[in-house]
Order: structure tokens, then C-alpha cells, then sequence
């Protein structure tokens, strides 16, 4: 993605991969692919926490192509200000942090990326409660999940 693209995109929305996403994109699966590009052509910027790619590790060719993809999106720290959305987010769902730690940062990266936020994951039980608490975060931030 050239940098006038990634400029581009901060006032359009992020699209934001969890490992699923992520590991889909790596996978070659088309139809992420598709989602990818289409978000961005519209001018969203794709992005993901760095613990992302923890979880979506490979080795050989597909690691080099993890790299290469990790280089195209924007991978976000794990910060004083992310942890502490994460925390807020597992108050506020109730869920626990051991068994939702993981899932709880990638929310709150995610509330904290610029809007409209769509959060690609498969999960079904966890994320969804995150989403719907991160709406008591400063800003009130929505973040939509699409299921994969």
C-alpha cells in the first residue's frame, strides 16, 4: 500500500483482521482477499494488533508471506492506552481475562482505530460481547464484527 494510500484511508474507516482474518489473507483465501482489497480501494485502512501475527504464525514460504502482508497493513502496539481499553472491555462484559485476554486487546485496538471500525473474526461466543462493551469506552467507539 503506497503511503498516499495510507493516508488516504484514516478518514475512511478500518478494516481490522483478528487471527482468523489474518490467517485466512496468509492462507491465500480469495475471498479475504476480496474483502481486503475492496476495503482498500474504499479507502479504509487495514489493520490488526501486534499480537495478531502471534497467533497466526507459519514457517517457510508462508511465513514470507506473512511478513510481506504484515508490511502492506497497519499493525498497532500493544500500549498503555489498548491495555487499558482491554481492561475496561472485560469489566464492563465480565468475561475473563485469562480465558478473553487475547480477544479483549484485539477489541480494544480495534475501538481505538479510526471509524467506522469492522472487525473480521470467526469468533462467535467472545468478540461480540467485547464489541457491545466497547461502546462504554471514552468516545463511544462501535466496532462491527463480520463473521468469517
Amino acid at each position: 500500500m503506497s503511503k498516499r494510500l495510507k493516508v488516504a484511508a484514516k478518514s475512511e474507516g478500518t478494516l481490522v483482521l483478528d487471527a482468523q482474518g489474518l490467517s485466512q489473507h496468509v492462507d491465500g483465501d480469495e475471498g479475504m482477499r476480496a474483502r481486503i482489497e475492496a476495503a482498500q480501494q474504499t479507502g479504509r485502512r487495514v489493520a490488526l494488533s501486534a499480537l495478531t501475527p502471534l497467533e497466526v504464525r507459519r514457517t517457510g514460504e508462508a511465513a514470507k508471506r506473512l511478513r510481506f502482508l504484515l508490511s502492506r497493513f497497519d499493525v498497532k502496539p500493544v500500549n498503555d492506552a489498548v491495555t487499558e481499553a482491554a481492561k475496561t472491555l472485560l469489566d464492563v462484559s465480565g468475561l475473563d481475562g485469562h480465558e478473553c485476554l487475547v480477544d479483549a486487546l484485539v477489541v480494544a485496538t480495534a475501538a481505538l482505530c479510526a471509524p467506522p471500525v469492522l472487525l473480521v473474526t470467526s469468533d462467535r461466543s467472545h468478540i461480540p460481547a467485547l464489541c457491545k462493551a466497547a461502546e462504554e469506552l471514552p468516545g463511544s467507539p462501535k466496532v462491527k464484527t463480520v463473521n468469517v
